[in-house]
């Protein structure tokens, strides 16, 4: 994996050549980076991209915390609700949530995050489907489709035609924090930029939402577990 220095820091650089016709940009870990490249272009080019970027890359690298020994994970959290975890190494990979506690089983140790992943992105994507459908129907909002990733600095947000799309790791947020990513992206529907009456919005579907977004800034990602 090469390497590249931003702003006086170095970054691990992961370059994907895709057939793709324009540049993408994320932080796939602390000190991270992922570029999707079309196949031919130069990378004098990609270099220039990252560095025109590097303002945001920093910004966001700063929110991710460094990843976390899933192999020795004892407890987490869902919406303030303590789940026990025992972790195995085994020679089949699984991930059963049953009864207040998770079991997760892995052959390789470099693949828990992958299987973390893969395996919680479901049963997140149905926990917040009830938050929307609970929320949305005490002010008759409408809604597109509910889809989930793992954004490392996006907590959530609201396409044009009214789809909303989620971290799926917010289930990992005290339930204050986690209705308050809800009420944002639901703010959404009705005032799509963050002008005054944005905000007047969240004041009413959330009255902490000043304390709450404050928090999150400082302390959300560092609750995440991939």
């Amino acid at each position: 994996m090469e390497e590249i220095s931003l702003r006086g820091k170095k970054y691990r650089l992961n370059i994907q050549k895709k057939a793709v016709r324009s540049l993408r940009l994320r932080l796939r870990n602390k000190n991270e980076i992922e570029v999707t490249v079309p196949q031919l272009m130069p990378m004098f080019l990609v270099q220039q991209f990252i560095k025109n970027h590097s303002e945001w890359i920093e910004k966001n690298n700063q929110k991710i915390k460094k990843n976390k020994d899933l192999s020795k994970l004892k407890s987490i959290r869902i919406l303030g609700e303590k789940y026990e975890v025992e972790v195995k190494k085994v020679l089949r990979e699984s991930l059963v949530i049953m009864d207040k506690k998770i079991f997760i089983n892995y052959s390789d140790k470099r693949k828990i995050k992958r299987l973390v992943d893969q395996k919680m992105r479901p049963w997140a994507l149905r926990i917040i489907k009830e938050k929307i459908n609970e929320l949305a129907g005490k002010h008759r909002l409408n809604y597109g489709k509910i889809s989930v990733k793992n954004q490392s600095s996006r907590f959530g947000s609201c396409s044009s035609q009214g789809n909303l799309n989620f971290n799926w790791q917010i289930i990992l947020l005290p339930m204050d924090k986690f209705e308050h990513v809800i009420w944002h992206e639901l703010a959404h529907l009705t005032v799509k930029n963050h002008s005054r009456d944005f905000w007047d919005l969240m004041a009413k579907y959330d009255p902490k939402y000043v304390e709450n977004r404050r928090w999150l800034k400082t302390q959300g990602a560092k609750m995440f577990l991939v």
